[in-house]
């Protein structure tokens, strides 16, 4: 079987950002998904990209009254208080998406479903920390299932999920199974991407994910089909590359950051492995030339493997659809 080009958004706008970074220094980006999805929705179309965009459930919603009544009834009392937003921050939030297009996304979820090619899966409800100190079970699947609602009344299965902070373990993986999962996003097998607490998170380990962006520190980090099972029961599709945005100080960097990507594309489609990229939509809020510019560049390339190599863009259910039509043992 051929390989797989796979590309997922985590989509949160500034639910995913409250608690590190400021309204007021990070607005820009946040505004700028409106303008950037868009174009990206509009190079996925040129170059017949099928994304994984992976959506909080918190953007699901155009009024807060709606939002309001839609919250799980367990949530988490997280040790860092940053992170505990309900009902506090509540206060913060605009009547509705036209007021407050920076906690709402109901418009551009209807955007991307209206596209037709691309998977809707789930970031969790409430941009869950599933790692942090005060992560429960009993709220994690209430979370879980608020996620669920939000998909099943636009008429969209509850498939795969991709994990803020890609945050998970085992015992959080098997939750997932149980409440009908069937897919999640993994990190690369390097220790420099092993999911940890934000509190255990160290300056060494960021640095080392830097140079990985630029220079061949991990490997190529594709993987075959057949060790995309997981033993929590669901598939994994690991992640291969964080797409990091465009960068003034790092922009002399920037043909390293192309070769170390497109190295790594053309190793999964010679060797018919799965390659996985990922960014998030406010990652290309600012500098959106650049950014998508550079887009252009991976998705040409992309165009080439798939006309040589038969490389093929798959969002993330697909992939396990072809898992299963291939008969891989599930473990």
């Amino acid at each position: 079987m051929a390989g797989a080009f796979v590309l997922s958004l985590d989509f949160e706008l500034y639910w995913g950002v409250r608690d590190s970074k400021s309204l007021e220094t990070y607005k820009a980006n946040i505004l700028g998904v409106r303008e950037a999805m868009p174009l990206m929705l509009d190079l996925f179309r040129e170059y017949g990209i099928k994304a994984t965009v992976a959506t909080v459930g918190l953007l699901f919603f155009d009024q807060k009254e709606i939002l309001t009544k839609s919250i799980p009834s367990s949530l988490p009392v997280y040790k860092n208080s940053l992170y505990n937003w309900f009902p506090q921050y509540l206060s913060h939030v605009g009547e509705n998406e036209k007021v407050d297009p920076m906690h709402f996304g109901k418009s551009i979820i209807e955007s991307i479903q209206k596209d037709g090619a691309h998977e809707i899966s789930t970031h969790t409800f409430s941009h869950y920390y599933t790692l942090e100190e005060g992560a429960d079970e009993k709220s994690f699947r209430e979370d879980l299932k608020a996620a669920r609602v939000c998909l099943q009344q636009i008429g969209l299965p509850f498939n795969t999920i991709i994990f803020p902070r890609n945050q998970f373990n085992p015992f959080i993986l098997r939750i997932c199974k149980e409440e009908g999962l069937i897919g999640f996003r993994g990190t690369e097998k390097s220790w420099l991407y092993k999911p940890k607490s934000r509190i255990k998170e160290s300056k060494f380990r960021r640095l080392g994910r830097l140079m990985d962006s630029y220079l061949n520190v991990t490997g190529s980090n594709s993987y075959a089909w057949n060790e995309l099972t997981d033993e929590s029961g669901l598939y994994n599709i690991p992640s291969r590359s964080f797409l990091r945005p465009y960068s003034k100080r790092l922009a002399f960097l920037d043909t390293f950051r192309l070769k170390r990507i497109k190295d790594a594309m053309t190793f999964a489609a010679k060797n018919d492995q799965i390659y996985h990229i990922w960014w998030h939509p406010h990652n290309f809020g600012i500098n959106l030339k650049e950014n998508i510019s550079f887009l252009r560049k991976l998705l040409q390339h992309y165009q080439t493997l798939h006309k040589t190599y038969a490389f093929e863009s798959h969002t993330m259910s697909e992939c396990y659809n072809m898992i299963q039509k291939n008969d891989y043992n599930r473990k």
